[in-house]
């Protein structure tokens, strides 16, 4: 996942792009833009908008000044559902009406929290600048929170960059204040009222370019400068740019994780992703139910098509019928009684065989002189045969070529036709079948 991390300040915007995912970490450059009355925010929004492009995570982190803590206690260990009953248990304890506040937490463990808020109004006109500049933020929160996943932080610490102070303690922020004016008083008097409320850490780490300046040994803790660790050097090239992202890179960390608090929640919500999300949707419910029409349009046109050649097969079928049987009535099912003839005939033997082999050894008998045979009949091994043959002698012959199979044969009436040829009648008696 990439991530565009915006820092504001009174003068400038910081933008850094980080890569994060599971171990690995990639950095694809940063940006510095000043703030002055030519160049206002709305006008730097544009410029990131307009040089930014893959569709990154947009984070936006502002001033710590405009977000309040407090630590509450609550019996529920489901960050959602501390997050909606917030309002109701600080109404009446916070000077801003719970109904201008956006709320969000950080657990401590054991059942407390870091209840965290902020104006809407302040919150929602920074994210209107963003998104009419075509750069929507789709996290709003601040730095100092996510301070905790600087590279090599120490899991117990104050972590300062002169302009913020934050307060980790196992491994989890704890507390967070921005310091106005010079850092070094404000670190001062803020660690001086952690050790009165007993919170007091074990070191302080200074990190940042407005930290640069000061000396380890203008504070009462041991205090030490955040290293750039050596794996992280190919990336950041120098320790200058390092002190200045680290920031940055602990907030995409951090939001990576997914426990960076986030104010773009209730009214101030983001909605750009749902709303693609849904134009996503309906694109691909619209798909669906075209490929569906055309699905059932498809089987609708095979079912017709089958149809039809079944329509087509069964009136070849009743002419098939009537062409074998012309003197039956219509059948009520043609297909039924051809199958059931055709059973007949290839049934069981009739005294000299099947009758299907019977008309195979007449076809075989009749040679080329008899021009065909329309009628032959068989029952109870008894055969009679009507035929066409081209002379009274071919009729003859065929009687002749019957002897094999027939015990006994006659030939019956012989009329002769004007070309010549003859029609007959041949009846007879099959042998026994041999075995």
């Amino acid at each position: 996942m990439d991530y565009l991390v915006l820092q504001v300040e009174s003068q400038r915007v910081l933008a850094a792009r980080f890569g994060v995912g599971g171990t690995s970490l990639s950095f694809s450059g940063a940006a510095e833009f000043e703030l002055t009355e030519e160049q206002p925010l709305s006008a730097v929004a544009g410029r990131i908008a307009a040089g930014s492009s893959g569709g990154p995570r947009v984070v936006l982190c502002l001033s710590p000044s405009l977000f309040a803590q407090r630590t509450v206690e609550l019996p529920l260990d489901n960050l959602r559902k501390v997050r909606e009953v917030l309002p109701g248990q600080l109404q009446g304890e916070i000077a801003l009406p719970v109904e201008e506040a956006v709320f969000d937490a950080l657990p401590l463990g054991e059942g407390r929290y870091l209840a965290l808020w902020a104006r809407k109004s302040d919150i929602g006109h920074v994210i209107a600048t963003f998104r009419e500049a075509g750069c929507e933020p789709q996290v709003v929160t601040a730095a100092p929170f996510a301070w905790n996943f600087l590279p090599e932080c120490p899991a117990d610490a104050a972590i300062s960059d002169g302009s913020a102070l934050t307060v980790v303690g196992h491994d989890r922020v704890t507390f967070a204040r921005a310091l106005a004016g010079e850092p070094r008083p404000g670190i001062t008097a803020t660690l001086a009222a952690l050790e009165l409320a007993g919170n007091l850490p074990p070191r302080l780490i200074l990190f940042g370019e407005l930290a640069a300046g000061l000396a380890p040994d203008d504070f009462p803790l041991p205090t030490q400068r955040l290293a750039m660790p050596d794996p992280l050097a190919p990336l950041f090239k120098t320790d200058q740019a390092f002190q200045q992202l680290a920031g940055l890179l602990a907030v995409a960390r951090a939001c990576q994780a997914g426990v960076l608090p986030d104010f773009r929640r209730q009214d101030l919500a983001w909605t750009a992703g749902d709303a693609a999300l849904r134009k996503k949707l309906i694109v691909t419910a619209a798909l669906a139910a075209v490929a569906i029409l055309l699905l059932f349009v498809s089987q609708g046109l095979q079912y017709r098509a089958a149809k039809a050649d079944l329509t087509s097969l069964n009136t070849s079928i009743a002419a098939i019928y009537r062409e074998i049987f012309p003197t039956r009535p219509k059948a009520v099912d043609e297909v039924a009684e051809v199958k059931a003839e055709i059973k007949k005939m290839v049934g069981g033997p009739q005294e000299g065989g099947a009758a299907i082999d019977v008309l195979k050894k007449l076809a075989e008998a009749k040679g080329a002189t008899i021009n065909g045979l329309y009628e032959a009949e068989l029952e109870a091994g008894n055969l009679r045969v009507k035929g066409d043959a081209r002379s009274a002698q071919a009729a003859n012959d065929f009687k002749a070529a019957l002897a094999p199979l027939m015990a006994t044969v006659e030939l019956g009436e012989v009329k002769s036709r004007p070309d010549g040829s003859v029609t007959f009648t041949l009846a007879g008696t099959l042998k026994e079948a041999r075995k």
